[in-house]
């Protein structure tokens, strides 16, 4: 059976490690708005770093209330999977006119512009997948890219932010090993 700990005691055993110094900082992963307001109302919360979440241009969600609170709270969002492949609806962003001109406007790939637009706001951390070195050199050349405010609204046109409050998105990994988004 699962026990659940309560959050004020991970948040105590948390800033008890930073003490000792055994960590530096501590975050939240997949923390929807509920949860962080829960969680930034408690007296110790305001000292989480980070909150991890899915957060690429195909699932966006977050844009509707997460991030501007996140932004307004000073606390970072750290996003998984920043560079999907695919939206939500199986739409193969590689393959997405927009995107390809914009690209190619940049001198970049198609990726570095999905990178790019993650971490836009400056207030976005992403945590890519680098399975080689040269992924790694790819994705902090899209630290340089710079989208200007015509790329943005273009992008938007395709994909726009949401207009109302949406589920975080998921990956999950069944028994088998296979991931599944959710």
């Amino acid at each position: 059976m699962e026990r659940r700990i309560p959050i004020e005691e991970t948040i105590e055993a948390m800033e008890k490690a930073k003490i000792q110094g055994k960590i530096k900082a501590w975050g939240v992963s997949n923390f929807d708005i509920n949860d962080m307001m829960k969680l930034l109302n408690l007296p110790e919360g305001h000292y989480c770093a980070t909150n991890q979440v899915r957060y690429n241009l195909g699932d966006r969600g977050i844009d509707f209330d997460l991030v501007p609170t996140m932004k307004e709270k000073n606390i970072p969002i750290m996003a998984y999977a920043p560079v999907a492949r695919e939206d939500r609806l199986g739409t193969d962003l590689t393959k997405q006119k927009v995107l390809l001109d914009i690209s190619k406007k940049h001198h970049a790939e198609i990726f570095q512009i999905l990178l790019a637009w993650c971490i836009r706001n400056e207030h976005t951390i992403a945590i890519p997948k680098s399975s080689n070195s040269e992924h790694v050199i790819n994705n902090v050349k899209a630290a340089d890219i710079q989208l200007t405010k015509e790329d943005l609204v273009k992008i938007d046109s395709v994909y726009p932010e949401p207009s109302v409050s949406e589920p975080l998105a998921f990956v999950v990994t069944d028994e088998y090993g296979t991931q599944n988004e959710r």
